[in-house]
């Protein structure tokens, strides 16, 4: 064999040879791409979130949904998680809510939130979505916006915060318009010093707030804004107290004992 036939068998191998590996490497049309398909979790709402108000009483407990149900059931038991049962139970009416109130589509019956001092009415364990620790709990107020700062005094410790009256003047100091108001603020003076006093022995200092607006700032950042001539808790309020960290709770300017036994509970 001369060397022109060697180097011709020679090539011809190495051409065999590459043609092999072409047909081995896969095409892009060839391979396979691992697909993973994300499956999202469908969001699993609780029951307790749909709830706008709840009451229970030995009668039974009503529900009042946020969507404007009404469920309920007489003699229901409100042991373990009753909420999530309650929610089984018949729709059996519609609601209409107002600040302070609620009034029954069907039946014209107006179920109300708070007393005449701002506390509130026994049974209500969820008011406006917000679960009710304390019976003197603000859940109820007005909170204007774009407010001028200069309008606004802001408390961020624990406080017992006693609104001023608005001063007046008059042109006849003996009139009984003016007679009245004196006699009002001699009031507000004496029950005022004597509230100041029973929370100092419990060592609560007292914030005098001259302004209209109170702005109430948390721990956590989070703020929130009062009108103090505006009802709060369906009245107009005199004082209030804040403890740092919690929802602020009405206090009566003269309190009665279950009053004080409720702060002392609300300060632990």
């Amino acid at each position: 064999m001369n060397l022109k036939s060697t180097f011709l068998i020679i090539i011809s191998i190495i051409s065999l040879s590459c043609k092999k590996e072409e047909k081995e490497i896969p095409t892009k049309k060839s391979v396979k791409k691992d697909t993973l398909v994300v499956q999202e979790k469908p969001i699993i709402e609780s029951p307790r979130d749909q709830v706008q108000h709840l009451f229970s009483a030995n009668g039974g407990s009503v529900l009042y949904l946020k969507n404007g149900e009404i469920k309920g059931q007489a003699r229901f038991d409100t042991d373990g998680d009753f909420i999530t049962e309650l929610m089984k139970t018949k729709t059996y009416g519609n609601y209409i809510e107002h600040d302070d109130y609620v009034i029954g589509k069907q039946s014209g019956d107006t179920t109300f939130f708070f007393n005449e001092l701002g506390r509130i009415d026994e049974g209500w364990n969820i008011l406006k979505g917000i679960s009710i620790e304390n019976p003197m709990q603000i859940v109820s107020y007005t909170s204007p916006k774009n407010l001028n700062p200069k309008d606004i005094e802001t408390v961020s410790e624990t406080r017992l915060i006693i609104f001023e009256p608005e001063t007046k003047t008059f042109k006849d100091e003996n009139s009984p318009e003016a007679d009245a108001y004196f006699t009002a603020m001699d009031d507000w003076n004496f029950y005022s010093a004597e509230l100041n006093q029973s929370f100092e022995k419990m060592g609560i200092k007292t914030y005098y707030l001259k302004k209209r607006y109170l702005s109430i700032k948390f721990s956590n950042q989070k703020e929130i804004i009062i009108d103090t001539k505006s009802k709060i808790n369906g009245n107009l309020m005199q004082a209030l107290l804040f403890k740092k960290g919690k929802m602020p709770i009405v206090v009566p300017l003269i309190p009665l004992e279950e009053d004080l036994n409720e702060v002392k509970a609300y300060l632990q």
